[in-house]
């Protein structure tokens, strides 16, 4: 009856040995299969990625049973799970398809949050130890580099400036990002450039709109007041006033691409009208006040002669007398 005991003592104690490594085999099946599940099209654009999927498979299949831990499938999941780098890539890799710049931008945010998710695997060393580590950051860098491009490209296309400006703006975060200096130190110094001439400019504009507009409203009273001669005279030389500086301003927008050019247009085509219909106005008066000045004249001469002839006839009313 004793050795019965011990016999099962014996069965049990060999079964509790064995369980863990029943568990760790079932975990690496799981493991793999989840692994094996991840078909994203991201894997055939990086071919990085791809090599890093196929890594992880091949780590999970030539590690020991007893090695397949918690600790795996927490990396594992970053790497691979629902909601792991490769996914998430492939989210990444889904917006950087598609033709609208915003898109690009979000992915671009997206892609240097991703950077603290890769970093983390560093902490796990079956993953460092396998190199599984180093084929996202690659893949990562790649992108970086595509969208440094795809940005750089859209700024020589863009004609509004500002626009230009935050095309450049990205196009540098993204060559940052993946440490490419060449490129960086190129579009620093042109963005830098831009900006400068930019605010150069815009200042000049500022000055010009603020004299335009304050003469534009000279224009307009004068416009606005037809009958009196002074403010349409102020009237025409505040236009012409007008007129130059918002010129000024018009030329500026339309070398920077900015739309706030075709409104000035049509203020400067409103202040040619006001500036002719006052210089009309203008002559008209002074028709008016040359003939007043010539009816005077003449009516001064007249009483002139009158008394010159006056005179000489009193002269020579003296001359018979004597």
């Amino acid at each position: 009856m004793v050795r019965v005991i011990h016999l099962v003592t014996a069965i049990l104690i060999l079964s509790a040995l064995a369980m863990p490594a029943l568990g760790d085999d079932a975990i690496k099946r799981e493991l793999v299969e989840q692994v094996s599940e991840v078909k994203l099209p991201v894997l055939a654009r990086y071919q990085e990625l791809s090599l890093m999927h196929r890594q992880i498979l091949i780590t999970l299949q030539t590690l020991p049973s007893d090695q397949i831990t918690g600790n795996t499938r927490e990396w594992v999941n970053i790497a691979a799970g629902n909601n792991g780098i490769l996914k998430k890539f492939n989210n990444i890799n889904d917006l950087a398809s598609k033709g609208d710049p915003q898109s690009h931008k979000t992915a671009l945010t997206d892609a240097t949050r991703l950077k603290s998710d890769i970093n983390s695997l560093d902490g796990y060393a079956q993953a460092k130890d396998n190199f599984i580590t180093s084929y996202p950051k690659t893949a990562l860098s790649h992108f970086f580099a595509d969208q440094g491009e795809y940005f750089e490209a859209l700024a020589e296309t863009e004609i509004d400036t500002r626009m230009e400006i935050d095309y450049l703006s990205h196009a540098l975060t993204a060559y940052k990002e993946a440490e490419d200096i060449t490129k960086t130190t190129y579009i620093d110094l042109k963005v830098k450039k831009l900006k400068s001439e930019y605010q150069f400019d815009m200042e000049i504009v500022n000055t010009s709109s603020q004299i335009g507009e304050a003469k534009f409203e000279e224009a307009s009273y004068g416009f606005n007041h037809t009958s009196n001669p002074v403010a349409v005279a102020t009237g025409i030389l505040s236009a012409r006033t007008a007129k130059r500086e918002l010129t000024t301003v018009y030329e500026l927008y339309l070398k920077h691409g900015d739309e706030r050019a075709v409104q000035i247009d049509e203020q400067l085509l409103e202040i040619d009208q006001i500036h002719t219909e006052l210089v009309d106005l203008f002559l008209k008066y002074a028709s008016v006040f040359v003939v007043f000045f010539i009816v005077v004249l003449v009516g001064v001469l007249s009483l002139m002669f009158k008394w010159t002839h006056a005179v000489d006839d009193t002269l020579l009313g003296d001359e018979v007398i004597q």
